[in-house]
């Protein structure tokens, strides 16, 4: 859907068992019709077990990972003040209002979901397929749009598609992040330092040594640790978790490993320029690399597993927020994916109850009258037991032979496995004729399967969709 999505060497694979609550309920008589959203689709009218059971799912899938922030914060000391402290709470973030937050579907889960349904003859709901692509991060971007009067601006990285609200935390990032892709790191031999030094300097962090506090090189070097590698932390905390030891083997092993000196190399060719201190290379940076990598826009789609990954925050939390609001009712979802799927060739109906389906085949009434004998039975059979399944309709047109004592027997047409036709060794020749029948009313769209394996007949009202549909099929092949 978007070139914004991050490029995986594998496709996704969407699972389409599924049974929603409200399929296990036979549709109407003649309930097909065709057509787009309606106002029965909205979230009033949408069965209430189904609005609950999309409140219990989790973005993470069945693994019941959700998008609200815990788990960054475990081991965490509690930020709430103790009884009787005297210490602040902390500053509540104003949150984010105005923003128009929608959910696109993955393009790597979408061409091979459709191509499934292209090789399907059955029809899926489209609400349910919504569902499909909210309940995994993967399956999903997000585009966060902001009106001039919201008065938010995001910066997004050019890299990753980070997104954050402030230009300084994106710089940070990047150079976190991505440093090491726009610079080149060289070693070079020089003579080792010469000086009096008595201690040195050791990050509590990482257990590298910074050098001697007296060292010209040293608050650079300080800068760089805390730079690339705990940017999240403010300048002055790092500097607490500095240990100054006074250790001469520690220093002597400093003095060997200063021999070999970084030189932070940009470009190639005429256009490369190297620096010896990370301070110059960084000021470097943010002049020439930084304003191209991150980019300031009112408008931003973010790759759903990188939205689950942010940290806590306004941001975040009004991501969260559309997230369960779509997944309760996923309208604006479905109507991006009926959109979707119809540009990539397959067909939308609803049912009596407003609910939509998505199918390769377009349901296609016909007259019983004009039928032959067996496809007559089975229209006939279907339309007056609509969602009915393939088992069912064999027990009534294929009834079992009484037994001696007056009882049926338990024949493989009447005990078909699978809820299916029987196998075909164990079919006379009307059972095979029947079943051959059926699945060409099924292919033609005579009948429509569902999901679940129930079927029903489409209402003459079809008709005048079918004929704009193959309309607009052959328009697109000219």
């Amino acid at each position: 859907m978007t070139d914004s999505a991050p490029d995986n060497k594998e496709s996704l694979v969407l699972d389409l068992n599924f049974t929603p609550g409200w399929a296990r309920k036979p549709p109407e008589a003649g309930a097909v019709s065709g057509g787009g959203e309606s106002s029965r689709d909205r979230a009033g009218d949408y069965p209430r077990r189904d609005r609950q059971e999309r409140s219990e799912r989790r973005p993470g899938g069945g693994g019941g990972r959700d998008m609200r922030p815990r788990s960054r914060d475990r081991g965490r000391p509690d930020s709430r003040p103790a009884s009787g402290s005297a210490r602040p709470m902390e500053p509540v973030e104003k949150p984010l209002e105005g923003l128009d937050i929608s959910f696109l579907p993955e393009r790597r889960g979408l061409a091979p979901l459709a191509h499934r349904l292209a090789k399907s003859a059955r029809a899926y709901s489209l609400f349910e397929v919504a569902a499909l692509f909210l309940s995994k991060p993967d399956y999903y971007l997000i585009k966060v749009e902001a009106p001039a009067a919201a008065g938010v601006v995001f910066f997004q990285c050019a890299e990753c598609k980070a997104v954050f609200l402030d230009r300084e935390a994106a710089a940070t990032h990047v150079f976190s992040k991505h440093f090491d892709q726009y610079c080149r790191k060289e070693e070079r031999e020089v003579e080792p330092p010469k000086g009096n030094f008595v201690c040195i300097a050791k990050c509590g962090l990482s257990g590298l040594l910074l050098g001697p506090p007296n060292y010209h090189g040293y608050n650079d070097k300080v800068a760089e640790i805390h730079r690339l590698r705990y940017p999240d932390m403010p300048l002055e905390a790092y500097r607490r978790r500095i240990d100054t030891i006074h250790d001469t083997a520690a220093i002597e092993t400093w003095k060997e490993e200063m021999r070999k000196q970084p030189a932070y190399c940009f470009g190639e060719g005429e256009k490369a320029v190297s620096f010896s201190r990370f301070s110059e290379a960084e000021a470097w940076f943010r002049e020439h690399r930084l304003p191209g990598t991150v980019k300031e826009m009112r408008s931003v789609i973010i790759p759903g597993p990188l939205a689950y990954a942010m940290d806590p925050g306004p941001l975040r939390r009004a991501i969260e927020e559309a997230w369960q609001t779509e997944s309760r009712f996923p309208l604006k979802l479905s109507v991006t994916l009926r959109l979707a799927f119809r540009h990539l060739g397959l067909h939308t109906f609803k049912a009596a109850g407003g609910h939509t389906f998505v199918t390769a085949v377009v349901p296609s009434a016909i007259d019983p009258a004009h039928a032959v004998e067996g496809v007559r039975e089975l229209l006939d059979c279907i339309s007056t037991n609509p969602g009915c399944t393939r088992a069912e309709v064999w027990a009534k047109l294929v009834p079992p032979p009484p037994t001696g004592d007056g009882e049926p027997a338990a024949s493989a047409a009447a005990t078909p496995t699978g809820g299916d036709a029987p196998p075909a060794a164990a079919m006379t020749p009307r059972e095979s004729e029947l079943r051959r029948q059926l699945q060409w009313l099924v292919e033609k769209g005579h009948v429509i399967e569902f999901s679940d394996g129930r079927m029903a007949v489409p209402a003459t009202a079809v008709a005048r969709v079918q004929v704009a549909c193959h309309e607009g099929r052959n328009r697109r092949a000219r």
